[in-house]
């Protein structure tokens, strides 16, 4: 007892032990200051105040934690530094007279990167900015938990956010790039991620998103930002960029354009759909639809020569104090040049290779312009709505040469796309929260294909063939979700009406099958319940089903459908953002027009595509189970995520093959059940002793599935690994930072079908110098050895890119940008594609290298 009674007085000590502090204040000439002001703060609150004795030495007891300390003296610059307390510390501090206006920060204890505040992580950019970045993109690689992909788009827990915000507001929408890589690194003085954002509407009730807010400092606010750069040099090498911001309290304007040869594109395939479907943050029970995306979108640089055009403006800004309005443009133009030598072999007949080359041009156009509206109406009452028009047009000129045969390809697209999206979340009875989502959308897609032949094609006596295609849809959805949220348990009904109507054309002149078209008409009525109990503070658990009425008919068949799809998620929280989740759901799908043709149709110069035998009627369930765990570690600096997951889809939908001399027929079928298990390990850690961090991810994958070769049944297995290890350096007192990334890639491929098998490997080591010389220089140099092994053939590649920049004045820079330096003449790499019928090793010519010098202006 008397144990316990001593032990009861002795708990706060234990607890809040005290560390004696000592702090020094010197001049530049190392010469103590006394009477210089001392301020220690801890979370905006003064802890401790006094001044320095005649040794300049001022000393504090002081309990572990992290402080700011702020030194003042007449006739001195004021300094702040952070104070990381865990032991007996001494700070010493130089303070520089007021006549010498040079910053100069010392941190002797470096501060913690992360703080966790409920669904919020910020990070302490001083942390890791050492002033060798340039864009904001290089800050956010460094940041636990977060990644850069080759895009420019953020990635958190291995996927892609869905939204970065400056100030709070929106930025371009989903294009992260146009963020990540125009907004300078000395711009933002902070980085949040908003893991349950909800955006602009006060009310509850929808759905809670991923966001990143870069937060920028006072000096770039309320002003107009710009920044104009011009750079040629070797290899046709040239590029105009500029940039323009501002950002003020209630918005933001920006104003972004490039034109260059150097195969840069501003814009990707994830951009490219969104504009086509004018998604949102909060979009469930959204179509999700397929598009043919324009391959001047490929972000890679591996092509022969390309040229590219782009524009882009966004306007944010609040209307009064409750009503947000946001206007975005987007154009692009693209020329591009591509060279490949393809070694092809056909998977259904024993020992059959075919070698072709394959030139290529193509032009590319897009625009995309969206109209957001959103309006506080009162805190229990949202209205928004957005509209998008995208026009795109393609064109494509081939020219192949196979055997003694030489084709010449050209194909385009005319694709036109509006959608709109009305939303209205409310509050019913002050206790059940409501919300309303009308969606309308007009696709209208047309292609043309001609071919021309040395030789017949397909089999006929024709070597010229001219096809046209039109596929025309009409989309209608009604979504209405109600909450009612009773003690710890929240449940949820969800009301959706969907119409969809599909026409699809195609005319083949000259061929014994044309102008057929067919349609395709399905009105749905959804219904979900779920039920999400919280049995106490940690442990959660989801259970819900819905049920699905569907009238479908196809040409003059009609059929009805139900479905039924139970889901549960059990969740447990062991402490912050620290949990395990485990997944099942079940999904009925149904075929997609272009599953469901009835024509032939040419797909490419070597693929005659056969009237589908799939049922227009036909569901193909889909069992999914995934486990979950998550870990934030604001202690030790640590972000760990790992997924592993398992599906099983019935009724699959493959094609059978039937190869002819020189071409195949293909048909779509529906085969037996296709399985596969993907597991994601993302494991980030600052160290603390060591100035470095590391970032580890590993990925793996396997499928197995059902195809046919003339009917007979071809079993497929694939299996994908991926590994990356990055170590990047945060040295404290150095101007030379350096990184090291290693990836380690092998895909293999197995049919049994002439029991084909193939594994490729690649395995690439990169090491980045980066550094600076004051506030004047500033350069970074990377080099990458690729070694490619194909399974049939064996490629090296080596890499020099470097940078140089140099501050002449305030507002002008000077620069050189040295890219592949190593091959400032074309070579090539090589790439693997794996098809159901074809399996393709190409060797593609890329671009040569180049070297630019250049010019930036800011002001």
């Amino acid at each position: 007892m008397k144990f316990q009674f001593l032990l009861f007085f002795l708990l706060p000590v234990l607890l809040f032990s005290q560390h004696t502090v000592r702090i020094k204040a010197i001049d530049d000439a190392k010469v103590p200051i006394q009477r210089a002001i001392v301020t220690i703060s801890k979370e905006d609150n003064q802890i401790a105040f006094g001044t320095t004795d005649a040794n300049g030495f001022i000393e504090k007891q002081l309990a572990a934690g992290a402080y700011t300390v702020t030194i003042k003296k007449l006739g001195y610059v004021p300094i702040t530094e952070v104070l990381l307390v865990q032991k007996e510390e001494l700070l010493t501090v130089t303070l520089l007279t007021e006549t010498n206006q040079l910053k100069n920060v010392i941190i002797t204890s470096r501060p913690k990167i992360m703080k966790v505040k409920g669904d919020t992580i910020s990070y302490n950019l001083k942390a890791v900015v050492d002033g060798t970045e340039n864009k904001i993109e290089d800050v956010i690689k460094k940041l636990p938990g977060l990644d850069i992909d080759q895009n420019g788009k953020v990635l958190y827990k291995g996927q892609q956010i869905d939204n970065v915000l400056v100030d709070g507001n929106e930025f371009f929408g989903n294009k992260h790039q146009m963020a990540t890589q125009n907004i300078n690194a000395d711009m933002i003085e902070g980085i949040d991620l908003l893991t349950n954002y909800s955006g602009f509407a006060q009310a509850s009730g929808g759905k809670k998103g991923i966001a990143l807010n870069l937060k920028t400092k006072d000096s770039y606010k309320n002003k107009w930002v710009t920044d104009f750069e011009l750079a040629a040099g070797l290899n046709n090498s040239f590029r105009f960029h500029s940039n323009a911001f501002k950002f003020f309290k209630k918005g933001n304007l920006a104003i972004i354009s490039d034109y260059n040869t150097i195969a840069k594109t501003p814009i990707s395939r994830e951009d490219y759909n969104e504009m086509r479907i004018v998604s949102e943050v909060d979009g469930e029970n959204g179509d999700f639809k397929s598009f043919e995306t324009p391959t001047f979108l490929n972000p890679n640089t591996f092509i022969k020569d390309k040229k590219n055009a782009f524009g882009g403006l966004n306007y944010t800004s609040l209307i009064g104090k409750r009503s947000k309005i946001t206007v975005s443009n987007i154009f692009n133009k693209t020329n591009i040049i591509e060279e490949n030598a393809r070694l092809q072999t056909n998977i259904g007949q024993t020992q059959s290779q075919v070698l072709f080359s394959e030139n290529k041009e193509a032009t590319y156009s897009l625009n995309n312009s969206v109209l957001k509206w959103e309006f506080n109406k009162s805190k229990t009452t949202f209205i928004s709505y957005v509209a998008g028009f995208t026009p795109n047009v393609d064109a494509d000129d081939q020219d192949l040469m196979r055997s003694a045969n030489q084709l010449f390809y050209t194909k385009s697209n005319t694709n036109f796309s509006f959608a709109q999206v009305a939303k209205v979340q409310t509050t019913l009875f002050k206790t059940i929260n409501y919300k309303s989502m009308l969606r309308h959308s007009v696709d209208n897609n047309g292609q043309k294909i001609n071919l021309f032949s040395q030789q017949d094609l397909f089999g006929t006596a024709l070597d010229t063939i001219y096809q046209s295609q039109n596929n025309k849809e009409v989309n209608l959805s009604w979504n209405n979700v109600l909450t009612k949220t009773l003690k710890s348990n929240i449940f949820t009904v969800k009301i959706n009406f969907l119409s969809i109507q599909s026409r699809f054309g195609n005319t083949i002149l000259d061929y014994e099958s044309n102008n057929t078209a067919v349609k395709l008409n399905r009105q749905t009525i959804q219904n979900n319940f779920s039920w999400l109990k919280n049995w106490n503070a940690k442990f959660q658990s989801a259970l819900g089903f819905s049920s699905t009425l569907v009238n479908s008919s196809f040409q003059v068949t009609e059929n009805i459908l139900t479905r039924l799809e139970p889901n549960l998620s059990l969740i447990y929280n062991f402490k912050g953002l620290n949990k395990i989740t485990f997944n099942y759901s079940l999904n009925h799908q149904l075929p997609a027009m272009r599953q469901l043709q009835q024509t032939d149709m040419v797909l490419d110069f070597q693929t005659l595509s056969k009237p589908s035998g799939i049922n227009y009627y036909q569901v193909m369930p889909k069992n999914s189970f995934s486990l979950q765990y998550f870990s934030v570690n604001a202690r030790n600096q640590s972000v760990f995520f790992s997924t592993l997951s398992y599906d099983v889809e019935q009724n699959s939908v493959s094609t059978n093959t039937i190869y002819n001399f020189d071409f195949i027929e293909t048909t779509g079928i529906t085969t037996g059940d296709r399985k596969s298990m993907r597991g994601l390990a993302l494991y980030d850690l600052k160290l603390n002793r060591f100035p470095v961090s590391i970032k580890t991810t590993l990925f793996y994958l396997k499928s197995n599935g059902l195809s046919q070769f003339n009917g007979f049944d071809n079993e497929t297995q694939t299996h994908n690994f991926t590994s990356r290890m990055q170590l990047i350096s945060n040295f404290r007192k150095s101007n030379v930072q350096f990184g090291i990334d290693y990836n380690f890639i092998q895909r293999s491929v197995e049919q049994s079908s002439s029991s084909f098998r193939n594994t490729s490997q690649n395995h690439q080591i990169a090491l980045s110098l980066r550094g600076k010389n004051k506030t004047k220089l500033k350069w970074d140099l990377g080099f990458t050895v690729d070694n490619q092994n194909s399974g049939l053939a064996i490629n090296s590649l080596y890499f020099l890119n470097a940078n140089l920049q140099y501050v002449a004045n305030k507002n002008w820079k000077l620069f050189f940008n040295g890219s592949n330096m190593l091959n400032l003449d074309q070579s090539t790499l090589l790439t693997n594609v794996a098809s159901a019928s074809f399996f393709t090793t190409s060797r593609v010519t890329i671009r040569p290298g180049f070297i630019m010098l250049g010019i930036n202006y800011s002001l």
